[in-house]
């Protein structure tokens, strides 16, 4: 089935323009095809537009975070036909929905020496999950969410590696223990990425209690509890 959707697209160019702006866009699109297709409607509206490809690219609508594979009958199922597009970080566009992901794979170079080159995808996997976090703009150098289930999966694969893998996530100053959940910024709840930080958090309690004054703080607590 066919539908009208009415959307403000965000737009910049990091080689020419000075500030963002949002541009209209009516689409008509079948239900049954997804926001990669979408893209590619706007994109037929405007040959400047540009956007991201592969199977692993998101963006945010109405300011979550999801991947550009669900449909557009879900989207207008949790959003309505009137949507905000929006590329997954603002402040790190470089055109339009495609951003710089350069400090993601910083976030990768933590754990590098304790992980094998293979394992990078994994890594990647978690992209988006990176970027919905608030926390980036409210912690310096903040490690990340991506980084943090991305720790716990190595955990179980390198469990030799795991008192090193800990020893990096529980940075008192921008580690673990500063993740708020995901739920509000991630279409669908971000469930089992929710349940593998908690895990993580809860290994850095058990294993490494003393690894700095807010997780002896933290263990105490619950010790109490």
């Amino acid at each position: 089935m066919e539908c009208k959707l009415e959307l403000s697209v965000f737009r910049f160019d990091a080689t020419t323009d000075f500030l963002p702006y949002y541009k209209k866009h009516f689409v008509k699109i079948d239900t049954q095809k997804c926001l990669n297709d979408l893209f590619v409607l706007i994109h037929e509206q405007d040959l400047h537009f540009g956007y991201p490809t592969g199977e692993l690219c998101a963006i945010k609508i109405n300011g979550k975070a999801l991947f550009t594979t669900v449909t557009i009958d879900d989207i207008i199922s949790d959003f309505g036909k009137v949507l905000t597009l929006e590329p997954l970080s603002t402040k790190r566009v470089r055109k339009d929905m495609i951003v710089d992901t350069t400090d993601f794979y910083e976030r990768f170079d933590l754990l590098d020496a304790y992980v094998d080159s293979k394992d990078k995808p994994a890594f990647e996997h978690y992209l988006m999950y990176h970027y919905a976090s608030c926390m980036l703009d409210v912690v310096e150098g903040y490690q990340g969410d991506a980084l943090f289930a991305f720790a716990y999966d190595m955990i179980q694969k390198h469990p030799s590696r795991k008192r090193e893998i800990l020893s990096v996530v529980s940075n008192e100053h921008n580690g673990v223990f500063f993740h708020v959940r995901l739920c509000n910024k991630i279409y669908p709840c971000a469930k089992e990425v929710e349940q593998k930080i908690s895990a993580l958090k809860n290994l850095v309690l058990k294993e490494m209690p003393k690894a700095n004054p807010l997780i002896e703080k933290l263990s105490h607590r619950i010790d109490t509890l």
